[in-house]
């Protein structure tokens, strides 16, 4: 019993590790010259939305939408003071056997129908009106960014991890900061090579469904055997990708360091 005790404590530590590694914003620094920081981002996404900031903003959205449901019932009440008097006006006169009376009447109740119409179909949509703060969301859905896709690799993480054995579970730990790195470290490629497109991949596609797949087979130990190697893959990927990216801004640092020696140490021509 005492190994696997010791192996549970072990996989524990690591997993609160990993965890304290993905929320801790990214710094600027020697060797993470590429990375972008917290402030440049606007928030840290991989912190969890702040409680009170919800409510306040939820408080917002339904004070906003009990004043337009206000209006539409104070329109309904003028409407009806206007449309009932003219009723019972034309039906007095129609019932004394003023003929036109009749048509006004009919022409009443048509246009006060159509206000109660109008009137539901306006408080419908005003309750089935997306909150306005889903509008930017979707956008950023459609056009994802670095915060989109570490907020996407983080709900992953926390969708799958607990449901993996000790030993898988580093694994995936593994492939997620991996991951992750590889996102900071190609977030400012101007173009979209294929060392961008296997990061992005990997983030949005390749590790929730490699996750997804493995929960639907039986944990068996030559399938998590299969699922680490995958996870291996990924993650061999991803280093290979920040190791690059580390090489170019060094070779970039070398040029501009020759550029400098020929400016300013190169010497005068004798006259």
């Amino acid at each position: 019993m005492a190994p696997s005790v010791t192996t549970i404590l072990t996989v524990a530590r690591t997993g609160s590790r990993v965890v304290r590694s993905l929320i801790q914003p990214p710094q600027r620094g020697p060797g993470h010259s590429g990375l972008r920081s917290v402030r440049e981002l606007g928030h840290d996404p991989w912190l969890m939305p702040d409680g009170s900031d919800g409510l306040r903003r939820q408080a917002t959205r339904l004070a906003r939408r009990g004043m337009g449901l206000g209006k539409l019932t104070l329109q309904g009440v003028l409407g009806a003071l206007v449309v009932f008097p003219l009723l019972l006006i034309f039906g007095v006169l129609f019932a004394l056997g003023f003929d036109p009376a009749g048509w006004l009447l009919g022409i009443t109740l048509l246009l006060g129908l159509l206000g109660l119409v109008r009137t539901a179909v306006r408080a419908t949509r005003l309750m089935n009106a997306p909150d306005e703060e889903v509008l930017p969301q979707q956008a950023a859905a459609q056009q994802p960014s670095l915060q989109a896709d570490e907020a996407g690799l983080l709900g992953t993480l926390r969708t799958h991890e607990r449901a993996l054995p000790p030993a898988s579970r580093v694994a995936f730990h593994a492939a997620v900061i991996a991951t992750r790195d590889a996102l900071r470290a190609s977030a400012d490629d101007a173009m979209l090579d294929r060392d961008t497109f296997d990061v992005r991949q990997a983030a949005r596609e390749d590790l929730p469904e490699l996750l997804a797949t493995y929960r639907t087979v039986p944990p068996t130990p030559a399938n998590q055997t299969e699922l680490q190697r995958q996870l291996g893959l990924i993650e061999g990927r991803m280093a290979a990708v920040v190791r690059d990216r580390e090489a170019q801004k060094g070779r970039t640092l070398k040029a501009h360091g020759r550029y400098l020696e020929h400016k300013y140490l190169e010497k005068p021509e004798a006259e």
